[in-house]
């Protein structure tokens, strides 16, 4: 449980959390300031959002530290795998170092194939854990200083490191350590996919413990207020809210399973990097067969299923309605790719109808479930950490995909009230909230605030890699949906410093768009947001007139143009009213 971690980032302000500060002390870890010039931007003339990113990069940045963990000084940004990974989806735009972090957690995969998921230093408070839990889930490193964890019931990491490592080959190219650490790579999906404790032999999924989606602590029989952190917790209470065994009640929880699409997506891309085709189109079919079961099992005819029972469900469960409960990986399941396009439209309009159906009870509709559970869970009353409370992870992830499926001025009201949520807490933005607006605990803020620039990356400036150092990338403009008529954009990795970089304007009176697009891409896809009714009269790349293919996703009209890049290329466009 989070609330309960030796947390080694340093919070926004760039201190260590004061009850953490001794034993991160003990592990050798300082905080760095990580230089950005140059790289991720947004410019002046894009207004409140160029400002929401610069907030953004200056908070993220001054949460770096580094800390020597067998040998070697590794860069994090936080010490538990799992969030490390997920803050990385915004850090590779900065960061010099990707790899070190990652590597040491490689380094120290089991025989099995499982991952650790946090280190300690041996005189914590948590080292009961050494004796609650079995000890394939934990270890100590050489010297007796420092232990490794995984809390049993957690089943995403092996997902998550295949994540990691695609966003440090997108970042840096570097197939050689792509190359090395593949088969460590399959063997954690291998683990996760036989495992009995991880896999289900009834669906053929990823299963695990009845916890609030992709979060780490269960409801035992019994559980009362004081499970939660506000109270002592003694090593049986800890066994019962964290491990798991041959018959811990479990079921399907399709965040697990989207993740699992991903990283067969994501180990296929990086085979066929290295020229392995046929091991490519294993993985790509293998993803297939994960969205095929995943959305036959879990999909409720309007969101994915909190959970399906897998085992039955204990008495103590049976008052939830997992199968409509909305929980936060909808959200990763549309960005993760796992939803066909009509059931992402279907999730964003969920929220799209909770915001309004909620506006009397809650300030925002990212719930991290909904509606919560009653009277608590594991001693969590509704609205307090991860029991319904309100999450800037999900207000992220539910922006961009928002933006990249028809729904652009929703992702932008999205952004619209996070960058007033910014200005009013003076630059902060924090993860978790109350639903009454105040300020949660437990959860990274770096983490939610990943989420919110790769929306702000990925969806509003619409720069997405399709493979690696941008050599091949997708730009979707959509500037046009918040009322920005020029936009200047830098989109940078920080190991390698590639980058793509372009310049929109659209002429309103003379009815043209304008991009002049730079750097170091080769290949790119040009989707040009059009006005409403607006139908293309002419486009040219240079002075070549090309045809652009027009893309429709609900309403919205896409005017797409490809194109072989050699330094610069401007592409214009004129539109008419259509008749």
């Amino acid at each position: 449980m989070r609330q309960i971690r030796l947390i080694a980032a340093f919070v926004a302000a760039a201190v260590l959390l004061s009850a953490q500060e001794s034993g991160m002390r003990a592990l050798g870890a300082r905080r760095i300031e990580l230089s950005t010039t140059g790289l991720t931007e947004f410019g002046a003339n894009t207004g409140s959002y160029g400002r929401l990113l610069t907030s953004l990069r200056k908070l993220m940045a001054g949460s770096v530290f580094t800390v020597n963990l067998a040998g070697s000084e590794r860069t994090a940004f936080m010490d538990w795998l799992r969030d490390h990974v997920h803050i990385t989806n915004a850090m590779k735009y900065w960061a010099p170092d990707l790899k070190s972090h990652l590597e040491f957690f490689l380094e120290q995969q089991t025989p099995e194939g499982l991952y650790y998921d946090y280190y300690d230093p041996i005189t914590d408070a948590d080292n009961e854990r050494l004796g609650v839990f079995d000890h394939r889930f934990w270890k100590i490193l050489p010297g007796g200083k420092v232990q490794l964890c995984r809390l049993p019931l957690e089943a995403d990491l092996e997902y998550l490191m295949v994540e990691g490592v695609y966003h440090y080959w997108q970042a840096t190219g570097d197939t050689s350590f792509v190359r090395k650490w593949l088969p460590a790579l399959e063997k954690g999906m291998a683990y996760s996919m036989n495992d009995p404790l991880r896999w289900s032999r009834k669906f053929r999924l990823v299963k695990r413990a009845y916890t609030i989606d992709t979060w780490d602590f269960q409801h035992p029989p019994g559980a009362t207020l004081a499970y939660n952190h506000e109270h002592p917790r003694s090593a049986q209470m800890e066994k019962e809210i964290f491990n798991i065994d041959q018959n811990t009640p479990m079921g399907i929880m399709h965040g697990d399973n989207s993740g699992m699409y991903a990283a067969c997506r994501q180990l296929a891309a990086m085979h066929l990097a290295l020229g392995d085709a046929a091991d490519g189109q294993i993985w790509n079919a293998e993803a297939e067969t994960f969205r095929a079961r995943t959305n036959k099992v879990c999909w409720n005819g309007r969101f994915y299923s909190h959970f399906v029972e897998d085992d039955p469900l204990p008495a103590h469960l049976s008052h939830i309605d997992w199968k409509n409960t909305l929980s936060l990986s909808n959200t990763y399941d549309v960005n993760r790719g796992l939803a066909t396009d009509p059931m992402a439209e279907s999730i964003i309009q969920t929220y799209l109808d909770l915001k309004q159906k909620t506006r009397t009870e809650s300030f925002a509709e990212w719930f991290s479930i909904y509606p919560p559970v009653r009277p608590h869970f594991t001693g969590y009353t509704p609205g307090s950490y991860l029991n319904g409370n309100i999450l800037t992870i999900v207000a992220g992830e539910l922006a961009k995909a928002a933006f990249q499926h028809g729904y652009e001025a929703y992702g932008v009201d999205i952004l619209d009230r996070l960058a007033k949520m910014v200005e009013q807490r003076g630059g902060q933005l924090p993860a978790p909230y109350h639903p009454d607006g105040t300020v949660d605990g437990g959860v990274p803020d770096n983490w939610g605030q990943a989420a919110v620039v790769s929306a702000l990356i990925e969806g509003l400036a619409g720069v997405v890699d399709r493979g690696a150092l941008f050599e091949s990338v997708e730009i979707s403009p959509r500037w046009l949906a918040a009322g920005i008529d020029e936009a200047d954009v830098t989109v940078a990795y920080g190991p390698s410093r590639k980058q793509v970089r372009y310049r929109y304007k659209i002429d309103r009176a003379a009815r043209g768009i304008r991009i002049d697009l730079s750097g170091d891409t080769k290949r790119y896809r040009l989707r040009l947001l059009l006005p409403e009714n607006a139908a293309v009269a002419s486009a040219r790349v240079g002075d070549a007139a090309v045809e652009p293919v027009i893309e429709t996703i609900r309403s919205s009209r896409y005017a797409v143009v490809d194109g072989a890049l050699a330094g610069t290329a401007v592409i214009g466009l004129r539109y008419e009213d259509r008749r």
